[in-house]
């Protein structure tokens, strides 16, 4: 597959294709290509003393995390800029600029980093950095407060 940088076309790295075929199938609910994408065994790692944050083991808790953050964060009115994306045979990192717009005005600017970890041609682990964990721990510790309310 080809994509464009500045108008001259690079080759994509397989990984990345790995997640677009992740996020694809997560958005249909389409659990045979999930499982193409996704190991049984898949762990993923969120920052914080929150109810969000730890670690989730297998493909059903890190399915739940996503379903949980798409619903927190898609009450946020997230804007993400993505600064760099860089991959091997083994990994895939993502840095975004990411920022929140909510009408109780509890927000977030920051920077963070995704590490993806590929085995025989699936996701195995995902582990977020927060450039200020602190920050980051505090939003979403007031956030999970707010939708107990």
């Amino acid at each position: 597959m080809l994509i464009e940088s500045g108008g001259d076309p690079i080759l994509k790295h397989p990984n990345l294709e790995i997640i677009d075929r992740f996020f694809e199938a997560y958005i249909q609910r389409d659990w045979n290509e999930l499982r193409k994408v996704l190991s049984l065994d898949a762990r993923w790692s969120f920052p914080g003393k929150h109810p969000y944050g730890g670690w989730r083991n297998g493909s059903e808790e890190v399915i739940q995390f996503f379903d949980t953050m798409g619903s927190v964060m898609g009450k946020s009115n997230v804007k993400a800029e993505k600064l760099i994306v860089a991959a091997n045979d083994d990994y895939v990192i993502e840095s975004q600029h990411v920022f929140t717009n909510r009408d109780d005005g509890t927000n977030l600017d920051h920077l963070v980093c995704v590490l993806w970890k590929f085995a025989e041609g699936k996701i195995v682990e995902g582990i977020h950095f927060f450039a200020n964990p602190v920050e980051a721990d505090s939003f979403f510790t007031k956030i999970s407060q707010k939708n107990l309310e």
